[in-house]
């Protein structure tokens, strides 16, 4: 499907579940190669639609329904269907992200804080007990699994598998929780001051270790001097000690992966540039 007729697919799927809807764009910051759309609608205002695997929508409205009950700040989701495709919906927030802030030249002091708000978030998901964690979902429960789902289609197979082996190994190693496994600044959305509003892509929300979920956070955190003091408030809030050895380790395979998977596609742009 060329990138012409998957818009025209995409645009009709809404259309189909909110006929009236108008403005059908892609959200500020967000690749065009993700199939997630911003649509103007009458009755409810702006939603987001969020094009997934049928697995993993239903995994996140779960997901997202019980955290909104628990209070923590993501979105409510519901899921329409068209054709063999699944989409989610839910209201847009016209907040920027911290992703945004920090292009804005956001004090470092304000990032630290709002980071620390996220980590009282993902402090309380980890009280979570495992038996209501398990529940959230039959597919998916752990991230290692989410990721077999979500995995770029245009990556190569074998490097999909290779990365799902890598994160099963640092997401299984120490004690299981229920974490954010995808904390960075375009899934946090800030209010006008630059503090945290509210916590999206609950895809990233599965069971893992904290100390995986600390690396996936510490892997685009914009300030890595202040790495360990961000690790010591999670340790404060949550009575625990993350293993810091292990977290820098992961750390460094993370780096390898992606030097490793850039020379893959260099190696096969030149390979195509040959041929």
């Amino acid at each position: 499907m060329d990138t012409g007729s998957s818009s025209n697919f995409f645009h009709n799927a809404i259309k189909s579940g909110f006929p009236n809807a108008t403005n059908i764009r892609t959200p500020e910051g967000c690749s065009p190669k993700k199939p997630i759309f911003v649509a103007d609608t009458r009755k409810r205002g702006p939603i987001v639609c969020k094009f997934v695997d049928s697995r993993i929508a239903m995994r996140d409205k779960n997901i997202s329904e019980r955290l909104v009950k628990m209070g923590i700040p993501v979105p409510k989701i519901n899921i329409n269907g068209y054709i063999a495709q699944w989409y989610e919906v839910y209201d847009f927030n016209p907040n920027r992200t911290l992703a945004q802030h920090i292009k804005s030249h956001i004090d470092d002091d304000r990032i630290f804080e709002t980071y620390k708000q996220a980590l009282d978030i993902q402090a309380k998901l980890a009280e979570c007990s495992l038996d209501d964690a398990y529940s959230y979902s039959s597919v998916g429960k752990y991230f290692s699994d989410v990721y077999k789902i979500t995995a770029p289609v245009a990556r190569p197979k074998f490097l999909t598998n290779i990365y799902s082996a890598m994160i099963k190994i640092l997401s299984q190693w120490h004690n299981i929780h229920l974490v954010h496994c995808d904390l960075k600044p375009a899934n946090i959305i800030c209010k006008d001051d630059g503090s945290l509003d509210q916590i999206i892509d609950v895809t990233g929300i599965a069971l893992a270790s904290e100390e995986f979920a600390m690396i996936s956070i510490l892997e685009s955190f914009p300030l890595p001097d202040l790495s360990e003091e961000l690790m010591d408030y999670y340790d404060s809030i949550t009575h625990r000690k993350l293993d810091r050895k292990f977290i820098r380790t992961g750390l460094k395979l993370i780096k390898k992966k992606q030097s490793f998977i850039s020379s893959i596609r260099n190696c096969r742009k030149n390979l195509r540039s040959k041929t």
